[in-house]
This record gives structure tokens, sequence and C-alpha cells, in this order.
């Protein structure tokens, strides 16, 4: 407990509570009987737990359709296809480049729909999902296989993207690139 004066504030001036004493709303808890205190404490304790753990088989749905997801993401680079974005890319949706520079999303689209690249292939690997609520985040590595002005090349990235659900469908609002070493 920090100390205090006759005041009751703290040595750093902000006022705290104590169980032991009144209260700045006028309450002298030490009056308050142990039953009032219990279920005091029942309801907060329901009221943090309040929310079921969502089971094993609904973590896996989310996997499963998050992991669609990516793959229609994958295609759609592949096809530089501007709808395809729209359709996955949520309306505040960010991306930041391997450069450091943040696009939003009429300039990702723009830019992935009429790039001088012709993708061959964009293989995804390595991708975890984890869920939080409405939100869930996957990671993974992508190799890109084409030409760029009738060159080969091939690129390499790690990448994470970031999923909100909104009226039951699940749309990105982050992603970002950081390029692997050939």
């Amino acid at each position: 407990m920090i100390a205090s004066d006759a005041t009751g504030l703290s040595r750093n001036n902000s006022t705290y509570f104590s169980l032991d004493g009144p209260d700045p709303c006028g309450l002298d808890m030490r009056a308050v009987s142990v039953t009032a205190k219990t279920l005091i404490a029942a309801v907060f304790l329901t009221a943090g737990c309040g929310r079921v753990p969502k089971r094993e088989g609904d973590l896996e749905a989310v996997r499963v359709e998050i992991l669609a997801i990516e793959k229609q993401w994958a295609s759609a680079i592949e096809r530089q296809d501007a709808a395809a974005f729209e359709r996955l890319a949520a309306e505040d949706f960010r991306f930041i480049e391997e450069n450091g520079h943040m696009l939003n999303r009429a300039q990702y689209i723009a830019d992935r729909s009429h790039n001088p690249d012709n993708v061959e292939s964009a293989v995804q690997d390595e991708i975890e999902v984890r869920q939080y609520g409405d939100a869930a985040v996957a990671t993974g590595r992508s190799i890109l296989h084409g030409t760029r002005n009738g060159v080969p090349f091939v690129y390499r990235f790690r990448w994470t993207d970031l999923y909100v659900r909104r009226t039951g469908r699940w749309q990105a609002v982050s992603a970002q690139l950081t390029p692997l070493s050939p």
C-alpha cells in the first residue's frame, strides 16, 4: 500500500482506495458485510469470465478459413486480380512494403493489379494462424517466381497479415513484408 497523509493523498499526489477505511465516495468498507463483499467480488469475477472459451473445432475452422483467404491472396498476386484484392482487403486496409513505405487500400490494389512483374507462382509455407476473438494474425513465408522485363526473378519474404471479422466475414486490415536473403 502507498503511504498517505491525513488528506488521503499519496506521496505522489494520486488518490488510492482502501478496503480498510472510507473511500472518496463516502462508503466505509469496514461496515459492508462479508456477504456483500463476496457478492461484489463474484460479480467482478463473473464479468471477467463471462466469455466461454472457443472450442478446439472453432479455432480450427477459423484457421482453415484464414488459410483459404491466404491462398486466394496468393492467386490474386499471380493473376494481378484487382477484384479479388477488393474483396479480400477491408476499406481501411494498410500495407507496409519491405522498404517501410505505407500504402492504403486503393494504392495497394493499383500497385498489385498493374504490376510490371509477371508472377508465375506465389508459393506460401510456414503459415501460422492465431485468433484473438474477432481478429486473427497470419504469419508465413512466400516465394515468388516470375520475370521482370524478361529477366527471371525469385523473391522470398516473410509476411504478417492481420484480419478482422466484420459482419461474419474475415477481411485483411493490415499486411507487412520483410524480404529474405536469396
